[in-house]
């Protein structure tokens, strides 16, 4: 470690059991964060990310342009002489579970 890093952060030391040890690793994954991150944000204040919730958010966010590309599909399939009466209902609904997914996963934290 340089001397620039040693003068910019403070380390502060604790002592546990092994038993409180591992209650802090299994908490610190459980939100995906290294254990200094995680004591740090505990220390601090700093609301923690939940790693379940995250995954889900992008979760959802897949689903959403997975529905984007099959509305792409159906696009090309028009252009490419489906009737576009027969698709365009289903175009629409597409484009609204989309939004509805968006908002939903703004939502997650």
């Amino acid at each position: 470690m340089s001397n620039i890093m040693r003068k910019k952060y403070k380390i502060i030391k604790s002592y546990l059991s092994e038993e409180e040890y591992s209650q802090v690793v299994h908490a610190s994954e459980t939100t995906g964060l290294t254990i200094s991150k995680f004591v740090k944000n505990v220390c601090l204040g700093t609301p923690l990310p939940n790693k379940d919730t995250t995954t889900f958010r992008l979760e959802l966010l897949k689903v959403a342009a997975d529905m984007g590309r099959l509305g792409g599909l159906l696009k090309m399939a028009i252009s490419n002489g489906m009737e576009k009466r027969k698709v365009q209902p289903l175009l629409e609904e597409i484009q609204q579970r989309q939004k509805e997914l968006k908002q939903i996963a703004s939502k997650i934290q």
